[in-house]
């Protein structure tokens, strides 16, 4: 079986959103030392990251909370028609399959400006009614790839899903090597108390 990471490389001074912790990878052991260690620093909302509803509800469930089994299983691609620049995302912007699969993943192309400066300010993001719509058929989690599934400065999208116990992934790349409208994708954070988490995103595709 072969797979397609959809993960950007947590990489020393990664570029993060802005006002978020600046993330650090550093070796600490000598060049005298025969082996290697290192130790990171940042904010977990850093990279390709998982959002769980602890982000934003007091008693909601935080990333170690979460069930695995909602983390790996079907989904859909949902691609947007044309190149959206700071705007939401609405229904009609995207090409949908019936039926939805349990997870949703957001094909909007705006992966392509990562290291661009317009990429954490002027990215799309998701509207309210298709929010409404990703919920009305009980998905178990969003993934996208842009910085957020809110405008800047907005929190709204966010408390919709995680109010529904739907996880957010934020920050997806190697998109345009999704062809298919389905596949079998795997979500997998540290299992880690905490609101947030790294990742590693990846989807199965079909033995050469």
């Amino acid at each position: 079986m072969n797979y397609i990471d959809l993960s950007h490389k947590l990489i020393d001074k990664i570029d993060v959103y802005p006002e978020d912790p600046e993330f650090i990878v550093k070796k600490v052991n000598t060049s005298e030392d025969s082996y290697s260690l290192s130790k990171i620093s940042g904010g977990l909302h850093t990279g390709t990251h998982i959002d769980a509803p602890y982000h934003y509800l007091p008693n909601g469930k935080k990333v170690s909370d979460l069930n695995i089994n909602e983390l790996i299983g079907k989904a859909s691609i949902l691609k947007t028609k044309n190149e959206i620049i700071n705007k939401s995302i609405k229904i009609d912007d995207i090409k949908m399959t019936s039926p939805l699969q349990k997870i949703a993943i957001l094909k909007t192309e705006w992966h392509k400006h990562w290291g661009e400066d317009r990429y954490f300010t002027e990215f799309p993001y998701i509207s309210k009614k298709l929010a409404n719509l990703l919920i009305e058929n009980e998905i178990s989690g969003i993934a996208i790839d842009t910085p957020s599934v809110d405008k800047v400065g907005q929190i709204h999208i966010h408390k919709m899903f995680l109010k529904n116990n739907i996880w957010i992934v934020e920050n997806l790349t190697n998109m345009d090597k999704l062809v298919k409208n389905e596949y079998y994708s795997y979500f997998i954070p540290m299992n880690i108390d905490a609101e947030a988490s790294y990742l590693r995103a990846f989807v199965e595709t079909k033995p050469p």
